[in-house]
């Protein structure tokens, strides 16, 4: 694959992520809360569709961008995560539990690695 790919998915998420946070801590917008942060007891495993969404999306992209980029695809998961953790209250300096954010970090590592093995199994 070539790694050209990778870098607009990361051009094109930094500016969503950029727009998103603007809408949300600007603009007052949550409507998409429930797919990026937990709920408000900070319980990941009772919000399901934060769960699944998750799940999904890194096991989609180990899929399609497979082993060739997992180092920049761990380091975006884990800025990307942090991101989103430490504008969950729109303010940097009150954040929640950090357990949740390296359970998130985790899981989201632990897919897209199975998907990049899902891959090698779909080439053969």
């Amino acid at each position: 694959m070539n790694t050209i790919y990778f870098y607009v998915y990361l051009i094109a998420l930094i500016i969503a992520t950029t727009i998103f946070i603007l809408s949300r801590c600007v603009f007052d917008y949550h409507d998409m809360d429930i797919f990026f942060y937990p709920n408000h007891n900070n319980n990941i495993f009772e919000n399901y569709i934060y769960l699944i969404s998750h799940i999904i999306v890194n096991f989609l992209l180990g899929v399609f961008f497979g082993f060739e980029i997992i180092k920049g695809m761990i380091l975006k998961i884990i800025l990307f995560e942090m991101m989103l953790f430490l504008t969950e209250r729109c303010d940097v300096f009150y954040t929640t539990n950090i357990s949740s954010l390296i359970i998130i970090i985790i899981i989201s590592v632990s897919f897209y690695t199975i998907g990049s093995f899902a891959k090698i199994i779909f080439d053969k």
